[in-house]
């Protein structure tokens, strides 16, 4: 009898340590996360006929304290080219099509969010973005005046969004989807971007 009693008061106390522990621990960390993106987003320009955005690689870096996430983010988007019809009319013998005008763009930032805990391994994290996006173009072939010409312009963009992430340990993969906003260009509209992630949490 005493001997059961004795296991079922250690029980008790282990349960109610580990119980602790866990509450403490939900209040108190600090989490880094740092991974690798992967997506698409759709063209900002209303009247281009390419996307400066398209498919695009980047990374991100941030501390999740209480809920509340604080980190930086870049991401290169490939962009589009458009082959110039009007350039290769203006060059006797040339082929339609010979000459072409590249885009890219690089866009880097900052970003905070809050994570709302679904359950102990999924989070959906309301978040925004805000920082500069470089827009570059080329133009080259036999129908544009100064062959391997390069322009870039920058512009502020916002990026609200939200996170899904689903984090069973020491990793986590997840998704975002995001409406990019750039203020100071002209014609231009919404955009919508939508990432994969993976990475480390320590």
């Amino acid at each position: 009898m005493r001997t059961a009693s004795i296991a079922v008061a250690a029980f008790t106390l282990g349960a109610a340590t580990l119980a602790m522990t866990r509450d403490a621990h939900a209040l108190g960390p600090v989490d880094v996360e740092v991974g690798a993106r992967v997506g698409l987003a759709t063209s900002p320009a209303s009247t281009a006929s390419s996307n400066p955005l398209g498919f695009g690689l980047g990374a991100r870096g941030g501390v999740d304290f209480l809920g509340f996430y604080g980190g930086v983010q870049f991401m290169y988007y490939f962009g589009g080219t458009d082959h110039l019809a009007a350039f290769c009319s203006a060059v006797p013998g040339t082929p339609c099509g010979a000459s072409a005008f590249s885009t890219h763009t690089l866009m880097y930032g900052i970003e905070a969010g809050y994570g709302i805990p679904l359950i102990d391994v999924l989070t959906i994290r309301p978040q925004i973005g805000l920082g500069d996006a470089i827009f570059s173009s080329s133009a080259s072939g036999p129908g544009v005046a100064n062959p391997g010409s390069r322009g870039s312009n920058g512009n502020l963009y916002l990026e609200p969004g939200v996170t899904g992430l689903f984090s069973p340990g020491g990793w986590f993969v997840g998704a975002d989807a995001n409406l990019l906003f750039f203020p100071a260009m002209n014609d231009s509209r919404a955009s919508f971007s939508l990432h994969g992630q993976v990475g480390l949490k320590f």
